[in-house]
């Protein structure tokens, strides 16, 4: 059990540990005064900073509303910070419920039996940490490519396309708009690197429950002798009521990614026509290709950012399509008729394979769906740059 608790504690315990320094995690009930007041400050100073960047990149796009170019330039970072903002109220607000997501996990009804599910958990561990140490690798070298850019540029633009309060042409302005710049994204990026990977990490530890409950199905043995029915009786209430936990923990699973990760899949959509449309006008000729970079590699960490959720949740969908067959494939046959009725209604339960919905009942977290974003926002693109050629 301590073991068990060991191995889970690395599928969220860095993101976790993130989310309370920014205020947003439920404090435990023994905190102090001082310990509360600290975390409202916290919170209340990274909601602000990101209230003034929208605010900002609001007023530059009011400013600008017939510049088409400089107006996508402004989407390009303005749809990602209104994702953060949504990742950090939903932690808030929600962080009762998620804490109590935490804890299912480290419960014994999750724990391992056996070798076979012990090396289960334990490669979904490895996976985790190196998609968590890529992806954060990835976006931390994103965000240093904005902030060196502008040094290419002679320091006559920022990193993002806001509302100058003030003239950069100062070097005093400039300097104090770079360090508000930097430590607006710094904090954001990371948000974001914590939320999708702990997202990531969640789903695959569904994934993992319901690939152990797989293998426990099809373990299922044959009957020897009468006392073995009673142990089969056993063993499929056991699992039905370990589905039915399962489906409990799914459901905060769905809670915590279903509407931060509906508003990154829309903001996506604007990212990605904002920077297919940058892309197509810049000139390498006119020495932009640093630009140019710098725009590919945010738009490929963007398309990375949606498909771990995604891929995750097609996974777990997958895994619970698997469990009417790996009830059918045990040894069912010589069982009593008392176990064999117990079975057909275990399997019309697992008739529907779980489904992580968004916003949009009818739309859920799967390949299908990224692609579908992916396609989208090509023709979106493809119609913006008919209408302006």
């Amino acid at each position: 059990m301590f073991q068990h608790q060991l191995v889970t504690e690395d599928f969220y315990n860095y993101q976790v540990w993130y989310f309370q320094i920014l205020g947003a995690w439920r404090l435990p009930i023994w905190a102090t005064g001082g310990q509360k007041r600290s975390h409202a400050f916290r919170f209340g100073f990274i909601l602000v900073m990101l209230f003034v960047m929208l605010l900002l990149f609001a007023v530059e796009l009011v400013n600008n509303i017939s510049r088409i170019r400089h107006i996508l330039k402004v989407f390009f970072m303005f749809a990602t910070e209104m994702s953060c903002m949504t990742k950090l109220l939903h932690l808030k607000f929600r962080s009762r419920n998620l804490a109590h997501m935490v804890e299912m996990m480290k419960s014994k009804t999750f724990s391992t039996r056996g070798k076979e599910e012990i090396e289960i958990m334990e490669s979904a561990r490895r996976v985790v940490i190196k998609m968590r140490n890529f992806y954060g690798i990835l976006s931390l070298g994103t965000v240093s490519l904005f902030l060196i850019v502008p040094f290419f540029a002679g320091l006559e633009e920022l990193p993002m396309t806001m509302y100058e309060v003030c003239n950069i042409q100062g070097s005093l302005c400039y300097w104090l708009l770079f360090v508000f710049h930097c430590a607006c994204l710094l904090p954001t990026c990371v948000l974001n690197i914590t939320y999708d990977s702990v997202a990531f990490s969640l789903l695959t530890f569904l994934r993992v429950q319901l690939q152990m409950l797989v293998l426990r199905l099809e373990k299922l043995g044959s009957e020897i002798d009468p006392r073995d029915n009673q142990r089969i009786a056993w063993e499929l209430r056991e699992c039905a009521s370990y589905y039915n936990s399962i489906v409990q923990f799914k459901d905060l699973v769905e809670e915590f990614v279903k509407v931060p990760g509906s508003v990154q899949l829309m903001c996506s959509v604007l990212v990605q026509v904002s920077s297919l449309y940058d892309i197509s006008t810049i000139s390498i000729a006119n020495g932009e290709g640093i630009y140019m970079a710098k725009t590919c590699i945010y738009q490929l960490m963007m398309l990375w950012q949606v498909f771990i959720i995604c891929y995750a949740s097609n996974e777990v969908t997958t895994y619970s399509s698997r469990l009417c067959h790996a009830i059918y494939s045990s040894q069912w046959t010589g069982w009593s008729r008392i176990n064999r009725r117990m079975i057909l209604m275990m399997m019309m339960r697992f008739d529907s394979p779980l489904l992580l919905r968004t916003l949009n009942p009818t739309f859920v977290f799967s390949l299908e769906a990224f692609g579908s974003i992916v396609n989208v926002s090509y023709s979106y693109f493809a119609l913006l740059k008919r209408v302006n050629s």
